[in-house]
Protein backbone atom coordinates (compact mmCIF):
# COMPACT_ATOMS: atom_id res chain seq x y z
CA UNK A 1 0.00 0.00 0.00
CA UNK A 2 1.22 3.69 -0.97
CA UNK A 3 2.03 5.77 2.06
CA UNK A 4 -0.14 8.36 1.27
CA UNK A 5 -2.65 5.91 0.88
CA UNK A 6 -1.61 4.39 4.46
CA UNK A 7 -1.74 7.42 5.57
CA UNK A 8 -5.33 8.61 4.69
CA UNK A 9 -6.28 5.00 5.84
CA UNK A 10 -4.99 5.60 9.42
CA UNK A 11 -6.64 8.60 9.70
CA UNK A 12 -10.08 7.24 9.06
CA UNK A 13 -9.53 4.55 11.30
CA UNK A 14 -8.39 6.80 14.38
CA UNK A 15 -11.72 8.26 14.10
CA UNK A 16 -13.90 5.84 13.37
CA UNK A 17 -12.55 2.77 14.01
CA UNK A 18 -12.21 -0.04 12.17
CA UNK A 19 -14.40 -2.50 13.91
CA UNK A 20 -16.91 0.46 13.90
CA UNK A 21 -17.30 0.37 9.85
CA UNK A 22 -17.19 -3.41 9.65
CA UNK A 23 -19.47 -4.46 12.63
CA UNK A 24 -21.93 -1.14 11.88
CA UNK A 25 -21.79 -2.07 8.33
CA UNK A 26 -23.05 -5.98 9.03
CA UNK A 27 -25.44 -4.46 11.64
CA UNK A 28 -26.99 -1.75 8.82
CA UNK A 29 -27.44 -5.00 6.67
CA UNK A 30 -28.62 -7.02 9.52
CA UNK A 31 -31.58 -4.22 9.84
CA UNK A 32 -32.43 -3.84 6.58
CA UNK A 33 -33.11 -7.90 5.99
CA UNK A 34 -35.05 -7.54 9.10
CA UNK A 35 -37.50 -4.66 7.04
CA UNK A 36 -37.38 -7.01 4.31
CA UNK A 37 -38.39 -9.98 6.31
CA UNK A 38 -41.43 -7.67 8.14
CA UNK A 39 -42.17 -6.37 4.40
CA UNK A 40 -42.33 -10.07 3.55
CA UNK A 41 -44.90 -11.16 6.57
CA UNK A 42 -47.19 -8.04 5.55
CA UNK A 43 -47.43 -9.45 2.25
CA UNK A 44 -48.08 -12.76 3.33
CA UNK A 45 -51.30 -11.42 5.66
CA UNK A 46 -52.50 -9.82 2.48
CA UNK A 47 -51.27 -6.59 3.54
CA UNK A 48 -48.49 -5.35 1.08
CA UNK A 49 -46.89 -6.34 -2.36
CA UNK A 50 -44.77 -9.67 -2.31
CA UNK A 51 -41.38 -8.70 -1.16
CA UNK A 52 -38.62 -11.79 -1.10
CA UNK A 53 -37.99 -13.51 1.74
CA UNK A 54 -34.69 -13.11 2.90
CA UNK A 55 -32.59 -15.76 4.12
CA UNK A 56 -29.83 -14.53 6.43
CA UNK A 57 -32.14 -13.35 9.51
CA UNK A 58 -32.67 -17.38 9.85
CA UNK A 59 -29.46 -16.87 12.23
CA UNK A 60 -32.12 -15.70 15.05
CA UNK A 61 -32.81 -18.65 16.44
CA UNK A 62 -29.14 -20.35 17.09
CA UNK A 63 -30.48 -23.03 19.01
CA UNK A 64 -32.77 -24.37 15.72
CA UNK A 65 -29.90 -23.82 13.66
CA UNK A 66 -27.44 -26.14 15.70
CA UNK A 67 -30.15 -29.07 16.13
CA UNK A 68 -30.28 -28.44 12.06
CA UNK A 69 -26.23 -28.47 12.44
CA UNK A 70 -25.82 -31.62 14.32
CA UNK A 71 -28.61 -33.11 12.38
CA UNK A 72 -26.68 -32.86 8.99
CA UNK A 73 -23.35 -34.20 10.57
CA UNK A 74 -25.50 -37.22 11.50
CA UNK A 75 -27.12 -37.89 8.50
CA UNK A 76 -26.08 -35.94 5.46
CA UNK A 77 -29.45 -34.15 6.04
CA UNK A 78 -29.17 -30.50 5.02
CA UNK A 79 -31.82 -28.23 6.75
CA UNK A 80 -34.16 -28.07 3.79
CA UNK A 81 -36.45 -25.11 5.77
CA UNK A 82 -34.07 -22.89 6.86
CA UNK A 83 -30.74 -23.90 5.44
CA UNK A 84 -29.27 -20.49 6.07
CA UNK A 85 -29.11 -21.07 9.89
CA UNK A 86 -26.25 -24.03 9.04
CA UNK A 87 -24.57 -21.86 6.72
CA UNK A 88 -24.56 -19.12 9.29
CA UNK A 89 -22.80 -21.40 11.86
CA UNK A 90 -20.62 -23.21 9.66
CA UNK A 91 -19.06 -19.80 8.66
CA UNK A 92 -18.49 -18.69 12.63
CA UNK A 93 -17.01 -21.47 13.81
CA UNK A 94 -14.88 -21.23 10.35
CA UNK A 95 -13.44 -17.41 11.27
CA UNK A 96 -13.27 -18.62 14.63
CA UNK A 97 -10.76 -21.34 14.23
CA UNK A 98 -8.96 -19.34 11.33
CA UNK A 99 -9.60 -15.92 12.80
CA UNK A 100 -9.68 -16.31 16.59
CA UNK A 101 -13.72 -15.23 17.29
CA UNK A 102 -13.77 -13.38 14.01
CA UNK A 103 -17.46 -13.61 13.88
CA UNK A 104 -17.67 -12.58 17.65
CA UNK A 105 -15.12 -9.80 16.62
CA UNK A 106 -16.11 -8.49 13.40
CA UNK A 107 -19.65 -9.92 12.22
CA UNK A 108 -22.08 -10.85 15.08
CA UNK A 109 -24.63 -8.27 15.23
CA UNK A 110 -25.65 -8.34 18.75
CA UNK A 111 -22.38 -8.16 19.91
CA UNK A 112 -22.39 -4.92 18.32
CA UNK A 113 -24.99 -3.28 19.94
CA UNK A 114 -24.10 -4.38 23.26
CA UNK A 115 -20.20 -3.47 22.18
CA UNK A 116 -21.09 0.16 20.99
CA UNK A 117 -23.45 0.49 24.88
CA UNK A 118 -20.25 -0.12 26.18
CA UNK A 119 -18.42 2.72 23.78
CA UNK A 120 -20.95 4.91 24.37
CA UNK A 121 -20.15 4.51 27.95
CA UNK A 122 -16.75 5.26 28.19
CA UNK A 123 -17.62 8.73 26.23
CA UNK A 124 -20.17 9.55 28.40
CA UNK A 125 -18.85 8.77 31.67
CA UNK A 126 -15.57 9.54 30.51
CA UNK A 127 -14.21 6.15 32.32
CA UNK A 128 -13.53 3.24 31.64
CA UNK A 129 -16.14 0.38 31.79
CA UNK A 130 -16.05 -1.49 35.29
CA UNK A 131 -13.76 -4.45 35.33
CA UNK A 132 -14.35 -7.23 38.38
CA UNK A 133 -11.61 -8.46 40.70
CA UNK A 134 -9.65 -11.32 38.70
CA UNK A 135 -10.91 -14.12 40.36
CA UNK A 136 -14.53 -12.62 40.37
CA UNK A 137 -14.25 -12.32 36.33
CA UNK A 138 -12.65 -15.42 36.31
CA UNK A 139 -15.74 -17.45 37.83
CA UNK A 140 -18.15 -15.59 36.06
CA UNK A 141 -16.42 -15.99 32.37
CA UNK A 142 -16.50 -20.08 33.22
CA UNK A 143 -20.18 -19.83 33.50
CA UNK A 144 -20.14 -19.39 29.99
CA UNK A 145 -18.36 -22.35 29.02
CA UNK A 146 -20.49 -24.31 30.84
CA UNK A 147 -23.52 -23.10 29.53
CA UNK A 148 -21.70 -23.37 26.21
CA UNK A 149 -20.38 -27.18 27.01
CA UNK A 150 -23.85 -28.03 28.27
CA UNK A 151 -25.88 -26.86 25.59
CA UNK A 152 -23.77 -28.43 22.41
CA UNK A 153 -24.23 -31.82 24.47
CA UNK A 154 -27.81 -31.16 24.93
CA UNK A 155 -28.45 -30.26 20.93
CA UNK A 156 -26.10 -32.60 19.69
CA UNK A 157 -28.25 -35.57 21.28
CA UNK A 158 -31.22 -34.81 20.22
CA UNK A 159 -32.42 -37.30 17.93
CA UNK A 160 -32.58 -37.86 14.26
CA UNK A 161 -36.29 -37.68 14.63
CA UNK A 162 -36.82 -35.39 17.13
CA UNK A 163 -34.76 -33.11 15.34
CA UNK A 164 -36.52 -33.67 11.53
CA UNK A 165 -39.91 -33.17 13.72
CA UNK A 166 -38.88 -30.16 14.55
CA UNK A 167 -38.08 -29.01 11.39
CA UNK A 168 -41.09 -29.61 10.12
CA UNK A 169 -43.18 -27.22 12.23
CA UNK A 170 -44.70 -24.15 10.96
CA UNK A 171 -43.48 -22.82 13.85
CA UNK A 172 -39.80 -23.36 13.11
CA UNK A 173 -40.17 -21.61 10.01
CA UNK A 174 -41.42 -18.72 10.65
CA UNK A 175 -39.50 -18.11 14.17
CA UNK A 176 -37.08 -15.52 12.19
CA UNK A 177 -39.89 -13.40 11.64
CA UNK A 178 -41.61 -14.06 15.32
CA UNK A 179 -38.28 -13.05 16.96
CA UNK A 180 -38.06 -9.87 15.16
CA UNK A 181 -41.43 -9.05 16.46
CA UNK A 182 -40.25 -9.85 20.03
CA UNK A 183 -38.05 -7.00 19.64
CA UNK A 184 -40.82 -4.66 19.49
CA UNK A 185 -42.78 -5.84 22.47
CA UNK A 186 -43.14 -3.36 25.29
CA UNK A 187 -41.05 -5.90 28.00
CA UNK A 188 -38.77 -6.84 25.47
CA UNK A 189 -38.18 -3.44 24.97
CA UNK A 190 -37.58 -2.13 28.80
CA UNK A 191 -35.23 -5.54 29.03
CA UNK A 192 -33.17 -4.30 26.26
CA UNK A 193 -32.65 -0.93 27.47
CA UNK A 194 -31.86 -2.09 30.63
CA UNK A 195 -29.54 -4.27 29.31
CA UNK A 196 -28.10 -1.68 27.27
CA UNK A 197 -27.51 0.93 30.43
CA UNK A 198 -26.03 -1.87 32.51
CA UNK A 199 -23.77 -2.50 29.46
CA UNK A 200 -23.06 1.59 29.42
CA UNK A 201 -21.73 0.86 33.31
CA UNK A 202 -20.05 -2.66 33.25
CA UNK A 203 -19.31 -3.27 29.92
CA UNK A 204 -20.35 -5.68 27.43
CA UNK A 205 -21.52 -8.57 30.19
CA UNK A 206 -23.39 -10.25 27.36
CA UNK A 207 -20.73 -11.57 25.16
CA UNK A 208 -18.41 -11.66 28.08
CA UNK A 209 -19.94 -13.65 30.51
CA UNK A 210 -23.28 -15.28 29.31
CA UNK A 211 -23.28 -15.55 25.70
CA UNK A 212 -22.70 -19.76 25.17
CA UNK A 213 -22.20 -19.08 21.29
CA UNK A 214 -19.20 -16.91 22.24
CA UNK A 215 -18.03 -19.88 24.48
CA UNK A 216 -18.15 -22.60 21.87
CA UNK A 217 -16.50 -19.70 19.27
CA UNK A 218 -13.81 -18.67 22.06
CA UNK A 219 -12.67 -22.68 22.31
CA UNK A 220 -12.44 -23.06 18.57
CA UNK A 221 -10.68 -19.53 18.79
CA UNK A 222 -7.63 -21.71 21.03
CA UNK A 223 -7.16 -23.53 17.75
CA UNK A 224 -6.27 -20.53 15.43
CA UNK A 225 -3.09 -20.82 13.27
CA UNK A 226 -3.11 -16.60 13.13
CA UNK A 227 -2.46 -14.61 16.24
CA UNK A 228 -1.11 -11.64 17.94
CA UNK A 229 2.47 -11.76 18.81
CA UNK A 230 4.39 -9.64 21.00
CA UNK A 231 8.37 -9.19 20.64
CA UNK A 232 9.46 -9.14 23.50
CA UNK A 233 13.17 -7.49 22.64
CA UNK A 234 11.03 -4.91 20.75
CA UNK A 235 8.39 -4.51 23.83
CA UNK A 236 8.83 -0.67 25.47
CA UNK A 237 6.41 -2.02 28.51
CA UNK A 238 4.05 0.44 28.03
CA UNK A 239 1.21 -1.46 28.94
CA UNK A 240 -0.77 0.51 25.90
CA UNK A 241 -1.47 -2.70 24.23
CA UNK A 242 -3.26 -4.14 27.57
CA UNK A 243 -4.85 -0.94 28.48
CA UNK A 244 -6.98 -0.92 25.16
CA UNK A 245 -7.51 -4.49 25.12
CA UNK A 246 -11.78 -4.74 25.27
CA UNK A 247 -11.34 -7.97 26.55
CA UNK A 248 -9.12 -7.34 29.65
CA UNK A 249 -6.26 -9.62 28.36
CA UNK A 250 -2.93 -9.32 29.86
CA UNK A 251 -1.73 -8.73 26.37
CA UNK A 252 2.08 -7.25 27.43
CA UNK A 253 2.94 -10.02 29.71
CA UNK A 254 2.41 -12.67 26.66
CA UNK A 255 4.53 -14.12 23.71
CA UNK A 256 2.03 -14.91 21.63
CA UNK A 257 -1.91 -13.98 22.46
CA UNK A 258 -4.07 -17.21 22.12
CA UNK A 259 -6.71 -15.89 25.15
CA UNK A 260 -10.18 -17.47 24.23
CA UNK A 261 -11.32 -13.97 24.79
CA UNK A 262 -9.31 -12.57 22.04
CA UNK A 263 -11.66 -12.28 19.33
CA UNK A 264 -8.88 -10.56 17.08
CA UNK A 265 -10.07 -6.77 16.95
CA UNK A 266 -6.35 -5.46 16.50
CA UNK A 267 -7.00 -2.15 19.14
CA UNK A 268 -4.06 -3.71 20.75
CA UNK A 269 -1.82 -3.42 17.47
CA UNK A 270 -2.91 -0.09 16.57
CA UNK A 271 -2.34 0.95 19.98
CA UNK A 272 1.00 -0.11 19.97
CA UNK A 273 3.50 2.68 19.57
CA UNK A 274 6.93 0.56 18.56
CA UNK A 275 6.70 -0.51 14.90
CA UNK A 276 6.42 -4.67 14.82
CA UNK A 277 6.57 -5.06 18.60
CA UNK A 278 3.00 -6.22 18.32
CA UNK A 279 1.60 -7.84 15.47
CA UNK A 280 -0.86 -10.35 13.61
CA UNK A 281 1.26 -14.04 12.76
CA UNK A 282 0.31 -16.61 10.67
CA UNK A 283 1.52 -19.85 12.15
CA UNK A 284 3.59 -17.60 14.50
CA UNK A 285 6.06 -16.49 11.63
CA UNK A 286 4.31 -15.16 8.95
CA UNK A 287 3.68 -11.34 9.61
CA UNK A 288 0.67 -9.17 7.63
CA UNK A 289 -0.92 -5.84 8.75
CA UNK A 290 -3.31 -5.57 10.88
CA UNK A 291 -5.85 -4.44 8.55
CA UNK A 292 -5.51 -7.71 6.62
CA UNK A 293 -7.44 -9.49 9.75
CA UNK A 294 -10.58 -7.97 9.19
CA UNK A 295 -10.45 -8.17 5.38
CA UNK A 296 -9.51 -11.52 5.29
CA UNK A 297 -12.38 -12.61 8.01
CA UNK A 298 -15.18 -10.66 5.58
CA UNK A 299 -14.01 -12.53 2.15
CA UNK A 300 -13.76 -16.01 4.32
CA UNK A 301 -17.62 -15.13 5.43
CA UNK A 302 -18.48 -14.13 1.51
CA UNK A 303 -16.32 -17.05 0.60
CA UNK A 304 -18.64 -19.45 2.37
CA UNK A 305 -22.01 -17.57 1.90
CA UNK A 306 -21.36 -17.34 -1.91
CA UNK A 307 -20.70 -21.58 -1.99
CA UNK A 308 -23.31 -21.69 0.07
CA UNK A 309 -25.64 -19.78 -3.02
CA UNK A 310 -23.82 -21.69 -5.71
CA UNK A 311 -23.98 -25.21 -4.54
CA UNK A 312 -28.32 -24.64 -3.52
CA UNK A 313 -27.69 -24.39 0.33
CA UNK A 314 -28.35 -21.23 1.11
CA UNK A 315 -32.17 -20.94 -0.03
CA UNK A 316 -34.88 -22.55 1.77
CA UNK A 317 -37.28 -25.15 -0.28
CA UNK A 318 -40.35 -24.13 1.03
CA UNK A 319 -42.29 -22.62 -1.03
CA UNK A 320 -43.23 -18.89 -0.35
CA UNK A 321 -46.99 -20.16 -0.52
CA UNK A 322 -46.31 -22.49 1.96
CA UNK A 323 -44.72 -19.55 4.49
CA UNK A 324 -47.63 -17.54 3.95
CA UNK A 325 -50.07 -20.13 4.84
CA UNK A 326 -48.11 -20.48 8.24
CA UNK A 327 -47.82 -17.03 9.38
CA UNK A 328 -51.63 -17.08 8.95
CA UNK A 329 -52.30 -19.65 11.49
CA UNK A 330 -53.83 -18.03 14.39
CA UNK A 331 -51.81 -17.62 17.60
CA UNK A 332 -48.73 -19.37 15.52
Amino acid sequence: MKRGSRASLDKLFSHVGPRLLVRGGFFLFFVYISSRLLAFRAWALGQGPFVERPEAVAGLLPIGSYMSFFLWLKNGWFDPVLPAGIVIIIGALTTSLIFKRGFCGWICPVGSVWEAAAWLGRKVLHRDNYRPPRWLDIALRSVRYVLAAALMVWLAAVSIQEATSFQQLPYYATVDVKMILLFFTPVYMLVIAAAFIGMMLFGNVWCRYLCPLGGVYGACSTLSPTTIVRDADLCIDCGKCARSCHAAIAVDTLRSVRHAECDGCQDCVRACPVPGALEPRLLGRFRFPWWVWPIAVVVLWMLIYTVAVVTGNWHSQLPVETFRAYMQIPGL
